[in-house]
């Protein structure tokens, strides 16, 4: 997806023999929007009042991350516009860059979203949803971790240590909420 005026987004180098779905894992997956937007959810979940039911807990956590994306959408943008006094301001192609930056805080709610949507409809008991929503977000982000370390020219050890790193980041959130209960 190229933008005109030198303003594009960098191709991905895709090494001999490595998978499309890696790449695509790469590029969506591997970002830190997903990375803070993982921990974000994470957060919100855990700190929603989960006495009052999933649907306040999906409401809150759903209302959150959008007003995340919004907010990071806007400060790209505005941060791309802002570069240097002489460079032209092009706010059409500093959005769609922005847009497309900001989609890894969406992707990061879609699976805990759809476990509490899960719960919400009955078919797993609230708080099994509940709990597993916040799991899922430590599950995510060991695999974001191993696909980040791969290819790298790292052992299998160094995938596995990064991706334990990675996923302590979602552990800290559900030890946070032990501790608050």
């Amino acid at each position: 997806m190229a933008a005109r005026d030198g303003w594009k987004i960098p191709p991905v180098q895709h090494p001999e023999g490595h998978p499309r779905r890696a790449s695509w894992a790469r590029r969506n997956i591997v970002t830190p929007q997903f990375v803070s937007g993982t921990v974000l959810v994470s957060v919100v979940i855990s700190v929603a009042d989960e006495s009052r039911g999933l649907v306040n807990v999906f409401t809150i956590t759903a209302v959150s991350v959008l007003v995340f994306w919004a907010t990071d959408v806007f400060v790209q943008a505005l941060a791309a516009e802002g570069r240097e006094p002489d460079e032209p301001i092009h706010l059409r192609v500093s959005v769609r860059l922005a847009l497309h930056r900001a989609k890894g805080l969406l992707l990061a709610a879609a699976a805990p979203l759809f476990i509490l949507l899960v719960g919400v409809n009955g078919l797993r008991a609230g708080q099994n949803a509940y709990w597993a929503a916040l799991l899922s977000g430590v599950v995510i982000l060991g695999g974001v971790g191993w696909v980040a370390f791969s290819k790298r020219g790292i052992p299998w050890y160094g995938h596995l240590l990064g991706s334990l790193a990675t996923a302590s980041l979602g552990a800290m959130v559900m030890i946070l909420k032990i501790l608050l209960q």
